[in-house]
């Protein structure tokens, strides 16, 4: 299975992560996030500073993973099986 680029959108948080997996679409919970120097999270102020930092690493593919508190309480799927993708060529 090949890897997959994903970016972390919270509804809470005015930040987004990225990171990669080899779960099959729909699934997130073991992504590897992307660390800064200092080896923790590494926090984009906009989607698309993340998708810059994505295309640098040569994917060309992601998909945008929105989290919701309000999802659950609603009664909607859980936001990680629901990705949206996104273009990471025009981004480089």
């Amino acid at each position: 299975m090949a890897e997959r680029a994903l970016i972390f959108s919270y509804s809470d948080c005015a930040n987004y992560f990225a990171g990669t997996t080899e779960e099959p679409l729909g699934q997130s919970s073991a992504t590897q996030l992307l660390k800064n120097s200092l080896g923790k999270p590494q926090k984009f102020p906009s989607l698309y500073a993340a998708q810059k930092a994505l295309a640098a690493l040569g994917y060309e593919q992601g998909w945008l993973v929105m989290h919701s508190p309000y999802d659950e309480m609603l009664g909607n799927e859980t936001a990680s099986l629901t990705e949206m993708p996104l273009n990471l060529t025009h981004t480089a």
